[in-house]
């Protein structure tokens, strides 16, 4: 769902605002997917997933994935920031928080397990 509201919106920005726009929320959406793919895999596991463990073991693995993911996320900004100076970080944000708003959608979806 990340992907696809980066995607989204990218290409709406390109058709209304022009290139500088789009590449800028591109690039913020790409960092919010960045940070939700490392948390899976710290959290999960990369191949297989955790399925069983401790309570103690799971709180650990999704703090040591949610410190990692805040961690690459800071990074990715100011990489970005001294990088790519002429990002329109206006719309490198706009990018990021809407790629995020993904899990509060996905939180909003019910699904009731019936195909």
């Amino acid at each position: 769902m990340q992907v696809a509201i980066t995607v989204v919106l990218a290409v709406a920005l390109l058709l209304i605002l022009g290139r500088s726009a789009a590449i800028a929320s591109g690039l913020g959406g790409v960092i919010a997917v960045f940070g939700s793919v490392l948390y899976a895999v710290i959290a999960y596991g990369a191949i297989g997933g955790l399925k069983f463990a401790p309570p103690a073991e799971i709180m650990r693995r999704h703090f040591a994935a949610e410190m990692a993911k805040l961690c690459v996320t800071l990074l990715s900004f100011a990489a970005l920031f001294v990088l790519y100076r002429q990002a329109a970080w206006l719309w490198v944000f706009v990018g990021y928080l809407a790629a995020a708003s993904a899990y509060w959608f996905g939180l909003l979806i019910q699904f009731d397990g019936k195909k």
